[in-house]
């Protein structure tokens, strides 16, 4: 057997991870693999209530710092450089907003109840000294899991390199990257849903020793007032952000095209393009109209 596999959930998303066994270390490989996603899930997932990010959220506006060790000082500064560059529109404390619609993506709250909530919104309300972090208003939440799942394939990445994988696949939800190609020469290769007409057509990439990240998903699009809009929320008026429904980019490592893709979501349909054609990564990303733009466009 060439290959052992293995899938799990972590930070609310399954994960597929595929190892070389081709000399008997695929077990190996796949316990590495465990240990470290059980060892980030701990630290930081949004659904652990001893993590990090919970107990920031458990302390909000107590006056009660939580320390951030250098790995976790290294997130935050990640997730900071994000909301700058995006002109504060990416926003990690926006999750609470998602209370304030159904399913389908329609608003049930109140136009009262949506701004007494977007007072608990802004990350400019995160207070970080040498103490640690604080939420400085009492019910604000956090989740960095959008964050920590591409920093997490990351890891498992190099985690695996380091101990002499030379062919791997990781996979978390649309996170992915690659070590090598498959043992025997063949291609990795990433199926990606796209609008075709009507219908859905599947593109598939060929994602050899990189990394790929899409984010938003044209499918789970809302529809208000005959316009698509993808189900990210603006931290300024808890509305949907009428940008780029899905964006998918290829780069050297997960954290690269997450921020890409996570970037060009959140801005208009021009800028967004406009964005992504200057980055010099390959890329493809999904209209409002369902139209396909970019070199990885079928």
């Amino acid at each position: 057997m060439q290959v052992s596999e293995a899938r799990v959930h972590a930070f609310g998303r399954a994960c597929h991870i595929v190892v070389d066994n081709s000399v008997g270390r695929g077990e190996e490989f796949l316990s590495l693999c465990r240990d470290e996603l059980a060892r980030l899930e701990l630290k930081f997932s949004f659904y652990n209530p001893e993590s990090i990010v919970s107990g920031i959220n458990q302390s909000a506006g107590t006056g009660s710092f939580t320390p951030l060790d250098p790995e976790a000082a290294s997130l935050f500064d990640f997730t900071h450089v994000l909301w700058r560059e995006s002109k504060h529109i990416f926003d990690p404390t926006t999750r609470i907003l998602r209370d304030c619609y159904d399913p389908d993506g329609k608003l049930r709250a109140s136009r009262d109840q949506l701004q007494g909530i977007l007072k608990l919104v802004g990350l400019q309300h995160l207070e970080r000294n040498d103490k640690g972090v604080h939420l400085a208003r009492k019910g604000m939440v956090m989740d960095l899991n959008s964050c920590v799942r591409p920093y997490a394939v990351d890891s498992l990445r190099k985690i695996l390199t380091r101990n002499g994988a030379a062919h791997a696949l990781i996979e978390m939800d649309q996170d992915i990257a690659t070590i090598g190609k498959r043992p025997g020469g063949a291609n990795w290769l990433v199926g990606v849903r796209l609008p075709k007409g009507t219908r859905a057509t599947i593109a598939r990439l060929k994602l050899n020793n990189m990394a790929y990240a899409m984010r938003g998903d044209y499918e789970q699009a809302t529809l208000q007032e005959n316009e698509r809009y993808g189900r990210a929320l603006s931290p300024v008026d808890g509305q949907p952000i009428p940008g780029l429904l899905s964006v998918a980019v290829k780069a050297d490592n997960c954290l690269t095209a997450c921020s890409a893709a996570s970037m060009a979501r959140l801005k208009t349909e021009p800028a967004g393009l406009k964005w992504l054609e200057s980055l010099g990564m390959p890329w493809v990303a999904v209209d409002r109209e369902l139209n396909c733009h970019g070199p990885l466009a079928p």
